[in-house]
Parts: C-alpha cells; sequence; structure tokens
C-alpha cells in the first residue's frame, strides 16, 4: 500500500531543493498541477507510478524515489575535471552531473533487459589503482594494456590503429558509459568523469561552453584524458578539482595537488591516441631527434594526419617520445597553425545517445513498450519517439 504521506512528503522536499515550481513540474512531467498538489497535502490521489517516474525524472530523482518503501540512497557524487585554465567550478553543474547518472543507470538497466552489457564493464576489465612512481610511465602502460583489449574485442584492427570517429561512440559501446555533450556554467571545465560512489555508475561529461566550443580534435584528447579519469581514478570523497592546464608537458608541468594523477591521464591520452609502436612503423624509429624545423613539421603532420590528433598532443608527443628537440615546439605550432587547415573529424551533432540507442533496441525487441520508452526518454505521451519505429 502506498504511504501518500510519504510520497508526498518526498515530493514537496525534491521539488523545493531543485528550486521547481509546482506547475512548472506538472507541465513537463504530464500531470496535473492539482494531483500534484493533493499529493503534496498527504492525500490519496489516482496517479500511477508512470507518471510519479516522470516526475522522478523531472526532479532528477532515482527511479521509486518517491513511493518506495526505501528509497534510494542519495547519490554520493565524485568529479575529475579537466581545465582549460584557472578552475571556477559551479556547484550549479551538479544538477548536470546527476542527469547524467540517472542516464547511466538507464543504460545498465536498458542492458541487462537485452542481456548484451557492455563487453569491457569497468568492474571486471579494469582496477581502480593509485598513480605508480612514474606517473607518465604507469600512464602509457595503461593506455597501451587498453588498446590490446580494445583489439581483442574487435574495436581496432590492430593495437596501433587509429581510434575511431567519433570516439565517443567507441566508449560508450565498449565501457557502457555514456558521454553526454552538456552546457556547464564554467567555460573553463572542458571535460568531467562523474562517479557514484555507492553505485560505481559513471558517465563522461563534454562541456559544450568550453572555450573554443567543442572542437572536433580538441574533444577526442579530452575524451581519451577522461577514459584514464574513468577507469583508474578512484572516486573521491570530496569534488576533485584535479587542475590541468598545461597541453601535455609530463616533462615540464609544474607540480601541484593532484599532479600525477593528471599526468598520469596526459600520458594515457598521448599514448592512447597516439601509441609509440605506432608511430614507430608510421615513422620509424628515433635514431636522432629532428633538430630543423622542416623536418620536425613534417613529423608532426604525418603523425596527426594518421591518428587525428591536434597540432599540441602531437607535437609535445613527439618530443617526449624522442623525435623532435624541444627548442622546435613553439616554431612547429606556429607554422602548422599558419599553413594547415585543421582536420575534419566527424561532427558529434548526428550521434545518436547511448540512452536512445539503448531505448530503441528494447523497444524493437518488444522488451518495453512505447510508452516506456518515451518515459525513458523524457518524452509526453504525445510526442514522436526520435526514430522511425512504431509499435
Amino acid at each position: 500500500m502506498v504511504d501518500f504521506a510519504a510520497v508526498g512528503r518526498r515530493l514537496r522536499e525534491a521539488r523545493e531543493t531543485h528550486h521547481v515550481e509546482r506547475a512548472t513540474l506538472a507541465r513537463d512531467a504530464s500531470v496535473p498541477e492539482e494531483v500534484l498538489a493533493r499529493l503534496e497535502a498527504g492525500e490519496a490521489v489516482p496517479i500511477s507510478t508512470a507518471a510519479l517516474a516522470r516526475v522522478e525524472r523531472r526532479l532528477k530523482l532515482s527511479p521509486t524515489a518517491l513511493w518506495a518503501d526505501t528509497p534510494h540512497e542519495e547519490v554520493a557524487l565524485s568529479f575529475h575535471f579537466r581545465h582549460a585554465s584557472v578552475p571556477d567550478f559551479f556547484h550549479a553543474d551538479e544538477d548536470a552531473a546527476r542527469e547524467a547518472l540517472t542516464i547511466a543507470r538507464d543504460v545498465e538497466g536498458l542492458e541487462e533487459r537485452l542481456g548484451r552489457p557492455a563487453p569491457l564493464k569497468r568492474v571486471h576489465w579494469f582496477r581502480e589503482a593509485p598513480v605508480g612512481h612514474n606517473a607518465s610511465a604507469d600512464g602509457y602502460a595503461r593506455a597501451w594494456r587498453l588498446r590490446d583489449i580494445l583489439h581483442q574485442k574487435n574495436f581496432l584492427d590492430s593495437p596501433t590503429s587509429p581510434l575511431p570517429d567519433p570516439l565517443e561512440t567507441l566508449v560508450e559501446e565498449a565501457f557502457g558509459v555514456p558521454v553526454i555533450e552538456k552546457s556547464l556554467h564554467s567555460p573553463s571545465v572542458l571535460a568531467v568523469t562523474v562517479k557514484d560512489r555507492a553505485s560505481g555508475l559513471a558517465a563522461i561529461l563534454l562541456n559544450t561552453a568550453a572555450k573554443g566550443g567543442l572542437q572536433p580534435l580538441r574533444r577526442r584528447v579530452d575524451l581519451a584524458h577522461e577514459i584514464c579519469h574513468l577507469l583508474f581514478d578512484e572516486p573521491r570523497d570530496d569534488v576533485g578539482l584535479w587542475i590541468d592546464v598545461a597541453e601535455d608537458q609530463e616533462e615540464d608541468a609544474p607540480r601541484r595537488q593532484g599532479d600525477a594523477v593528471e599526468k598520469r591521464a596526459r600520458a594515457f591520452a598521448a599514448e592512447l591516441l597516439l601509441p609509440k609502436l605506432g608511430l614507430h612503423r608510421l615513422l620509424g624509429r628515433p635514431q636522432v631527434r629532428a633538430r630543423e624545423l622542416k623536418p620536425a613539421v613534417e613529423l608532426v603532420q604525418r603523425a596527426r594526419e594518421h591518428y587525428g590528433t591536434t597540432i599540441e598532443l602531437t607535437s609535445y608527443h613527439l618530443y617526449n617520445v624522442g623525435y623532435i628537440e624541444k627548442y622546435l615546439l613553439e616554431e612547429i605550432l606556429a607554422e602548422i597553425q599558419k599553413t594547415v587547415p585543421l582536420l575534419s573529424h566527424a561532427a558529434p551533432s548526428a550521434r545518436e545517445a547511448l540512452r536512445s540507442r539503448r531505448v530503441r533496441e528494447a523497444l524493437s525487441a518488444g522488451l518495453i513498450s512505447a510508452m516506456r520508452a518515451r518515459e525513458l526518454l523524457e518524452l509526453s505521451a504525445w510526442d514522436e519517439l526520435p526514430w522511425n519505429t512504431t509499435r
């Protein structure tokens, strides 16, 4: 039997906590405002669990949080950020993080119903681990191991193959972790890995409001960086503001709090995108470092065109693995930016979100109803589904 007094109390508290007017909630959840008012007053009202689920979703609550005898515990958020400048995290972005974990929970539930969990579930394939004595070597080794696993699972043709475009889809299909583009309040936050310490759910947010926007090659670097946080960095007891200002300058990054964590993530991203063995096969093993601008530029261009990487990451990584001299870095950047247009990689706008893909698959398999599909996608009963499937 539903305890309507408890449901009403939880509803009112959640609505006030999230600063949502009752009329707005009624409109967004397709529930009459009068029903919500009576419910908050503790009255028994004719409201379905589907309607309550829409209310919960609008308020970014866990499923059954309003009416279950024992509601789900509050999500214990943990963050790892990648910044372009001085960190200025806004706590208003916690709502975006909670929404991302709700999507992750939906995806996990749908994958269970489909009987098709992600091939590389983190709990089975990867273990969160502290940074080793040599953070860069730790990052390189973990990235190469991941490449080998991706090859074994047929995500890559070989361990040295370029990572596919869009990289977001590989992350989602391999790990079952949603990659979500979201406009965050801070333009200096490039990307965020958010985890729930209690459930182990995780998601990655790419900030569409970041300075410079979501330039495709830049986005690949940010996402590769976050994969390291996703797989290997333990959730923290508080918000982890790891400052990552320098662009992959592993040998020269200033010491600071969290430096080892970020140093590993930078090395991981560089090796994941530009594997050293792949560079040996593409460019030959470095015998001596290039000391003149023209041959150095040619090396950088060949590497970035093959692997789809930014000028900055490619230049610094080729320096770190012995191909070019350090004093040429600034000249290389200036020369390539002056003469070569940006590489064109697929923009994310046409990419179907992971939750939408799983909902579509579950609907096609007859595992959920069209109404449930709409609830999961936060659509009203009258909205069209975002694909050409009707049931």
